[in-house]
C-alpha cells in the first residue's frame, strides 16, 4: 500500500486590481532557477505560510494582493483549495480546485492557531491526514510537554537558503525551540515515540521557588490563626476543660428541658382529649335539643287533632240523642218509625271518632314520657359540657405555668450551646495551628524531587542514530560526493559527522550539501519503516557549492566547495531525484539551470528577473 503523502498541485495569490501570479506543480520533481530577487525563495516562504506560518516576507511585488492560495491532494480528503489572507488569521477549506476569482463558499474554516477551541486547527487537520493525533512532546528533562503540530514537520519538509547553509543542527525547529524540545521531534519522527507516557516533573529551581512561596503563605495563615486564637479566646489553654464543663451543663439543661416537655406534651394530649370529649357532648346535646323541638311539634298536632275529633264526638251524641224521640210529623215512638235517616252511619262514625281519641291519647303518652327522658338526657349532656370545660380551663392554666418554666429552660439551654460553639470554634482554631505547624515543619524539610536518571532521554542515539547516518552516507554516495565520505551521527549536537568532523567546520556549499542529504534520509527513513511523512522535500540552493564565485553573494568557495564543484555531483544530484520522485515530491531553488534533462515528467520553470530577458520575469508579474 503506498504511503499517505501531500502532494502540491498550485500556489496562488490574488487581489481586486492584479493579475492573479500563480505556479503549478508536478508531483515528481519541480525545479525553480533563475536570477536573484525574482521571487524564488518566496515560493518557499509562501509554502510555509499556507502550511501555518505566522506571516509571509513583506515585499514590495505583494502590493495590492490580498489573499494565497494553495491547492494540494491529501491522503484522506483528496483534492482541496486553501486560502487565506496575506496579512494572516485562518484558514478558508474548499474542496477540489476552485476559480480563484469565484470561489464560492468554502466548506469549512481551519483556525492557524493548533490550540484553537471553536474550529479545527490547520495544524490537527494536517496531521489528521497522516494518522497523527493529540501527540505530546517532551520539551524538558523534567518531561514538562508541549503539544506536537505540524509547525513541527515544516522544518523537515521545506528549507530555506538561511537554514541549508546554517551550521546548527537540521533539526533545529526554531530559535524559541529547547534543544530538548528540537530533539525530541526529530525522535517522535524517526521512531512514533511521543512523549505521553513519560511523567512530568517539575525543575528544582522551579519546585524550590513553589515551595518558597507556599512556605510563606504557610507563615502568614499560621501568624493569622495565632493572633485569632488571642483575640477571640484569651484564656485557650484550658478550652478542653471548659468544653467538658458546658456539656455536662448543657446534658443537665437538656434534661430539665426533657421533663418540663414531657409535661407540657402529656398537657397538652389531656387538653385535647377533652376538647374532642366536649365536642362529641355538644352534637350530641344538639342533636337532643332538636328532637325535643321535633317531638313539641307532634305534641301540639296530637292536641289539635284531639280537639277536632272532641268536636266531631259531641255531635254525633247530640244527632243520636236527637233521634230517640216521637216523629214529630206524625207523632209515632221511636220503635214504630219506618226510616232512621241515617242513624246508623252516625253511631258508627261516633265509635270511631271516641276509639280515634283513645288512640291519640296513648300516643300522646308515650310521648310525655319520651320528652321527659330526652329533657333528662339533655339536662345531664349540658352538665358534662360544663364539667369537660372547667377541665379543659384548668389545663390551660397549667399549660400556662409551664410554658415560663419552658421557655427559661431553652433560654438556657441555647446560652449554653452557644458557649459551647464558641469553645469549640477555639479548639477548630487551635487544630488549624496544628496542623499548619506541621505543614511549616514538612515544607520546611522539603527537598526537590527529580526524575530518575535515564527517565528522559532527549533525541535519538544508538541503533536509531546508526540507522539515519547510514541513510544519509547513502544518498551522499549516490551522488558522489567527493572521497567516498563516512557519515555518523552525533548524539550530542544532533547532527551528522562527515569523516568524523562537525558539519560546522565546512563551506556554506558542503553544508547545504549534507542539510539537504540529512532531510532527504529523513524521509527515507520514515518510509522504509512505515512512518508518517508529507513526502515533499523543498530545498533553496542545495547547490551552493556550484555558484559562481563572482557573481554570487555568498563569495568565493571554500577549499570543501571547491572539490565538489569540481566533481559532477549537481548531475547525480538531480539523477538521484529522478529515480526517487515516483515516491517524493521535490520543489528545488537554484540560481542555475539544471545541468541534465529531467524528462517530461519534470516541471522546470525559469525566472528572468525584473531586467532579464525571459518569458516569466519572476512569480509576481513586473
Amino acid at each position: 500500500m503506498p504511503a499517505a503523502r501531500f502532494i502540491l498541485r498550485r500556489l496562488a495569490f490574488t487581489g481586486p486590481d492584479v493579475p492573479v501570479s500563480d505556479l503549478d506543480f508536478v508531483p515528481g520533481i519541480n525545479v525553480i532557477w533563475g536570477a536573484s530577487n525574482a521571487g524564488k525563495s518566496f515560493i518557499l516562504a509562501a509554502l510555509d505560510f499556507m502550511f501555518g506560518s505566522s506571516s509571509l516576507p513583506e515585499i514590495r511585488f505583494l502590493r495590492g494582493y490580498e489573499r494565497a492560495w494553495l491547492t494540494l491532494d491529501l491522503p484522506e480528503t483528496d483534492t482541496i483549495t486553501l486560502a487565506r489572507p496575506i496579512s494572516g488569521g485562518h484558514f478558508a477549506l474548499y474542496k477540489g480546485e476552485v476559480d480563484l476569482r469565484s470561489p464560492g463558499q468554502s466548506t469549512q474554516t481551519l483556525a492557524s492557531d493548533h490550540k484553537a477551541v471553536k474550529n479545527l486547527s490547520l495544524s490537527a487537520f494536517l496531521l489528521g491526514e497522516l494518522g497523527i493525533h493529540d501527540k505530546q512532546i517532551d520539551r524538558t528533562l523534567n518531561a514538562e510537554k508541549s503539544t506536537f503540530t505540524f509547525r513541527h514537520v515544516a522544518p523537515y519538509v521545506l528549507t530555506d537558503e538561511t537554514s541549508m547553509m546554517a551550521d546548527h543542527s537540521p533539526t533545529r525547529i526554531d530559535e524559541h525551540s529547547t534543544e530538548t524540545f528540537t530533539k525530541n521531534v526529530f525522535k517522535f519522527l524517526l521512531t512514533g515515540i511521543d512523549g505521553s507516557s513519560t511523567v512530568t516533573v517539575e525543575k528544582s529551581e522551579t519546585q524550590l521557588r513553589g515551595n518558597a512561596g507556599k512556605l510563606e503563605l504557610i507563615v502568614e495563615l499560621l501568624a493569622a490563626a495565632e493572633e485569632e486564637l488571642r483575640q477571640g479566646w484569651p484564656d485557650a489553654g484550658n478550652l478542653e476543660e471548659q468544653e467538658g464543663r458546658v456539656e455536662e451543663a448543657l446534658g443537665s439543661v437538656a434534661s430539665q428541658a426533657a421533663f418540663r416537655q414531657e409535661r407540657l406534651d402529656e398537657l397538652r394530649l389531656r387538653r385535647r382529649a377533652a376538647l374532642d370529649e366536649m365536642t362529641s357532648l355538644e352534637d350530641r346535646h344538639t342533636e337532643v335539643l332538636l328532637t325535643l323541638g321535633r317531638f313539641d311539634l307532634l305534641a301540639a298536632v296530637y292536641e289539635n287533632d284531639i280537639g277536632r275529633l272532641g268536636a266531631l264526638s259531641e255531635g254525633g251524641a247530640a244527632l243520636l240523642a236527637g233521634a230517640r224521640r216521637p216523629c214529630p210529623h206524625c207523632g209515632a215512638d221511636p220503635e214504630h218509625q219506618r226510616h232512621s235517616h241515617g242513624l246508623d252511619e252516625i253511631e258508627r262514625t261516633y265509635v270511631a271518632v271516641e276509639a280515634e281519641v283513645a288512640k291519640i291519647r296513648a300516643e300522646q303518652a308515650d310521648l310525655q314520657r319520651t320528652i321527659v327522658g330526652l329533657r333528662a338526657k339533655r339536662d345531664g349532656l349540658a352538665s358534662s359540657i360544663g364539667k369537660r370545660a372547667a377541665e379543659i380551663e384548668g389545663f390551660e392554666a397549667a399549660i400556662k405555668s409551664e410554658q415560663p418554666l419552658e421557655g427559661s429552660i431553652r433560654v438556657s439551654y441555647e446560652r449554653l450551646d452557644q458557649a459551647r460553639d464558641h469553645v469549640r470554634q477555639g479548639l477548630a482554631v487551635q487544630r488549624r495551628i496544628e496542623d499548619l505547624r506541621a505543614r511549616k515543619r514538612e515544607i520546611e524539610a522539603f527537598k526537590p524531587t527529580t526524575l530518575p536518571r535515564g527517565s528522559v532521554v532527549a533525541g535519538i542515539g544508538g541503533s536509531v542514530g546508526d540507522e539515519f547516518a547510514a541513510d544519509v552516507q547513502a544518498i551522499l554516495h549516490e551522488w558522489r560526493f567527493p572521497g567516498a565520505p563516512r557519515v555518523s551521527f552525533d548524539a550530542r549536537t544532533h547532527d551528522i559527522l562527515l569523516n568524523g568532523e562537525n558539519r560546522r567546520g565546512n563551506g556554506k556549499g558542503v553544508r547545504a550539501l549534507m542539510h539537504a542529504a540529512f532531510k532527504i534520509a529523513v524521509l527515507v527513513f520514515c518510509r522504509r519503516n512505515g512512518l508518517p511523512h508529507p513526502g515533499i522535500i523543498g530545498l533553496d540552493s542545495p547547490l551552493l557549492s556550484f555558484r559562481d564565485a563572482h557573481t554570487s553573494r555568498h563569495g568565493a568557495l571554500d577549499a570543501d566547495e571547491r572539490a565538489v564543484s569540481e566533481t559532477g555531483l549537481n548531475r547525480h544530484f538531480y539523477d538521484y531525484l529522478l529515480r526517487t520522485a515516483g515516491d517524493v515530491q521535490y520543489v528545488i531553488i537554484e540560481n542555475d539551470r539544471p545541468p541534465i534533462d529531467l524528462g517530461p515528467g519534470a516541471r522546470i520553470t525559469a525566472f528572468a528577473g525584473e531586467f532579464g530577458e525571459g518569458d516569466r520575469k519572476g512569480f509576481f508579474p513586473v
